[in-house]
């Protein structure tokens, strides 16, 4: 049974149309931990496990290179630990989780940019595809003016080819390496000249800070801002994006959600949460054992890669009630937690590598649900329902909707 178990689940690997939850929840109920091949490392699907293995920097510890690891942006916080990852973190969360620029400048010009993107979207009956037009351009946009680095957004190639070498890439195939090494080289020298300027007239913008900013006496490396480019570049875009179009995709297939919302925005944050919960758009995790492990009996050996399934962990029966259901009122007592280390949503991972820029992706998320609800009477598929893509990084690659304008637009 258990072998049958883990060949279901490297089904999943080669994108095959198998219901992944349903997999993850025979796995959580029989096979907490076991051993993939195609990975070469051990997998977990339990909250809790999920959890110890995020939180616990005495058992584990960033996996810095090799197939699923991140290594393929070169050296940044995701790999380091203690007083560098302390320190270099801060540099990074100045910006990004500072109240007061969150709730001024960085909300002011997301405000703008979904504006400006939701404003050139067609009605029906002309349908219109919304991850292309809306859902993709935002993050690219929000991202390139936060660094002041808008002519660098004309390359998304670059970004794809990276995020597609990077912890998606669980099982090294060895095209898709290249692809991404080859992306990363181009962004890289492209990037050059570009810290040098910023080095001698810095700005107000997080590429200067980045560039120039000490914290506790601690700079980052050329090579280390370089690397950290890439990764805000790449991950801060996918991510939020597959998260939109996740979003999106289940309001129209949940209709009398879409509903709860229109009668009380104050949800918002919620319906947001709820999605990064009901489908994630990072899948997984992955993390190495500083010391031989026991899970269950099974003893994991030192240096051994361990792939935390974050999307069973969301589906976890033994945290979430009634876990399959996907409810905009979820979190309405507890919405502020799920942006935080101290929420019960992995989406976003956990302990001192919790994302950094989880509240400019709620930020972006919010806005553009916020204008969809105020401008939108509904929204409807244009086609039939698109499948849900990807192993690690899941979403559709298309939504073709009809928008139907609200009233007081007709």
């Amino acid at each position: 049974m258990s072998t049958d178990l883990i060949e279901e689940f490297h089904t999943l690997l080669s994108g095959e149309k198998i219901d992944h939850y349903q997999v993850f929840d025979q796995l959580r109920q029989g096979l907490p931990i076991f051993y993939s091949e195609p990975m070469d490392g051990w997998v977990v699907s339990r909250w809790n496990d999920v959890s110890r293995v995020l939180k616990s920097n005495e058992e584990f510890e960033p996996m810095e290179a090799g197939a699923g690891s991140s290594g393929i942006y070169g050296r940044t916080i995701l790999h380091m630990t203690g007083e560098e990852h302390r320190k270099k973190s801060a540099i990074l969360a100045k910006r990004l989780r500072n109240p007061r620029k969150l709730n001024g400048e960085i909300s002011t010009l997301v405000k703008l940019i979904v504006k400006s993107c939701g404003d050139k979207l067609k009605w029906a009956p002309h349908s219109v595809d919304i991850k292309q037009e809306f859902t993709s351009i935002i993050p690219l946009e929000v991202i390139g003016d936060l660094m002041a680095m808008q002519e660098a957004t004309a390359f998304p190639n670059w970004y794809h080819n990276i995020v597609a070498a990077s912890v998606s890439n669980v099982t090294g195939d060895p095209e898709i390496h290249r692809r991404g090494m080859k992306a990363r080289e181009e962004l890289f020298e492209w990037l050059d000249p570009a810290i040098e300027k910023k080095k001698q007239c810095p700005t107000q913008d997080l590429f200067s800070d980045l560039c120039s900013i000490e914290f506790e006496s601690e700079m980052l490396t050329e090579e280390e801002i370089k690397s950290f480019c890439a990764f805000l570049l790449s991950a801060g875009i996918e991510t939020t994006d597959r998260a939109l179009v996740n979003l999106f995709r289940e309001l129209i297939r949940h209709p009398s959600e879409w509903k709860k919302l229109q009668n009380d925005k104050s949800l918002i944050p919620s319906a947001i949460a709820e999605i990064l919960r009901f489908r994630a758009p990072v899948q997984g995790a992955v993390r190495k054992t500083i010391n031989n492990a026991d899970f269950y009996g099974e003893y994991i050996p030192e240096g051994a890669k361990i792939m935390c399934l974050l999307g069973s962990a969301n589906h976890d029966p033994e945290v979430f009630e009634n876990p399959n259901e996907f409810r905009v009122d979820r979190y309405a007592s507890n919405q502020r937690a799920q942006f935080t280390p101290a929420g019960d949503n992995r989406a976003f991972g956990g302990g001192s590598h919790f994302c950094t820029g989880s509240l400019v992706a709620k930020l972006e998320m919010e806005e553009a649900l916020k204008y969809a609800l105020n401008n939108f009477s509904s929204i409807e598929f244009a086609d039939e329902i698109p499948e849900m893509k990807g192993f690690y990084l899941r979403s559709p690659e298309n939504l073709k909707v009809n928008l139907t304008p609200a009233s007081h637009l007709r």
